[in-house]
């Protein structure tokens, strides 16, 4: 007869329990209790060189506490070692005992360290530094966060957002910039969340009435009037966006390694509009490979250097500088352009990616077949240039005589 199979998932368990118990009996000895000679008890724990940190209450409400007995005392002291030996830091360690009001709750301590993990995230590639930036303007003193200042992370509740909202509004900020601004507050509290010092956020939240944006496209006979007004070896770039909808930041980041038997992988973008920012995934994280039109090839054809491709250099070179474009050089590329037909204000994302969508949405391309082309994530995100193309947002140019 034949044994029974042995168990495997005894092992891993036994495996795991005994790394648990092994970074839980180091931490041990963290922490102590204290008795002054009057009887009162107090937690010490390890500091800053010759400084300690003391616990000498526990809340039993909102704002109350009550001082420590030695039972009380030994339950916040394992509370405490479990929380550290579970990667939290020190201070939020003890918050968690100490009352709402304390100034280690205080929304004000907990940004800094929000601020410390999204400066990490651009560093890592994961964030563009343009956003962070924007949030560290949010989160300085005197910044649209700074109506948090004195109110504990426990404070967030529909009524303190609501009367936020009104303040901001009260500061003169848009619908639209209210929305960005309660947006990244949002984020901020739903990290608190994901490290266990909220328990959950308000389920409503006073989100601003923004009127749906109407962004001004070109038909595809303005489109290219204006792309002829454009210098020939300026073109190239402004091509790939037009022709094939993607990104500017996706386009200064593409190679020629990139370009093979006529299709274009995109990969990679540079996460905001100056030469020194990285350049990383794509905003969606996953790659599209796209055909390239014959125009653009031909461009490609005639003014990019064939050694670029073993140099490592990008398929679109600013040719005053033999650089990258910035987001600068290519505006103004743009601009003149506009003004040199007598073309309206338009921004050259609406020139060349949201009027590429739009014409195919008039020419009857699928709504799942443009999302795949496009790399949105949400649908909704397609969806937007039917809306445009059923209004026929469209600006027609003329050259000058």
């Amino acid at each position: 007869m034949k044994s029974p199979p042995p168990d495997r998932r005894a092992p891993r368990r036994a495996g795991r329990v005994s790394a648990e118990l092994t970074y839980w009996l180091a931490m041990s000895d963290f922490g102590t209790i204290r008795r002054l000679p009057r009887g009162a008890i107090y937690l010490e724990f390890p500091g800053l060189g010759k400084r300690k940190r003391r616990i000498w209450t526990m809340r039993v409400g909102d704002d109350a506490t009550i001082p420590f007995t030695e039972e009380t005392a030994r339950r916040v002291l394992e509370g405490v070692r479990h929380a550290v030996a579970r990667g939290r830091d020190l201070d939020e360690a003890i918050a968690i005992f100490l009352p709402y009001n304390a100034p280690e709750n205080l929304i004000r301590s907990k940004l800094d360290g929000w601020i410390a993990v999204k400066r990490a995230e651009v560093e890592a590639g994961d964030r563009s530094p343009t956003y962070v930036s924007e949030l560290e303007r949010y989160v300085r003193r005197g910044g649209h966060f700074s109506f948090w200042d004195d109110i504990s992370i426990h404070g967030i509740m529909y009524a303190s957002l609501e009367d936020w909202s009104l303040w901001l509004a009260r500061r003169g900020l848009s619908p639209k910039t209210r929305w960005n601004v309660i947006g990244a507050f949002r984020s901020f509290t739903g990290w608190l969340v994901r490290r266990g010092e909220l328990t959950e956020l308000p389920r409503d939240w006073p989100w601003p009435k923004v009127p749906e944006p109407s962004p001004r496209v070109l038909v595809a006979a303005a489109q290219n009037t204006l792309l002829d007004a454009i210098p020939e070896r300026d073109r190239g770039i402004f091509l790939a966006m037009a022709r094939m909808g993607i990104r500017p930041g996706e386009a200064v980041a593409i190679t020629p390694a990139d370009l093979a038997d006529g299709w274009i992988t995109v990969h990679r973008a540079r996460k905001g509009k100056r030469l020194t920012d990285p350049v990383r995934s794509t905003k969606t994280g996953r790659p599209k490979r796209l055909p390239v039109p014959e125009d653009l090839l031909e461009w490609i054809a005639a003014n990019v250097d064939p050694a670029a491709r073993l140099r490592g250099e990008p398929l679109f070179k600013n040719p005053r500088t033999g650089k990258p474009w910035a987001a600068t050089s290519l505006r103004r590329v743009w601009e003149k352009a506009c003004a040199e037909i007598g073309a309206p204000p338009i921004s050259i994302y609406e020139g060349t990616k949201h009027s590429f969508a739009t014409d195919a949405m008039l020419r009857g391309v699928p709504e799942r077949a443009l999302q795949a082309y496009l790399g949105h994530a949400d649908v909704r995100s397609t969806r937007r240039y039917a809306r445009l193309a059923d209004q026929a947002l469209v600006d027609v140019i003329r050259r000058r005589p």
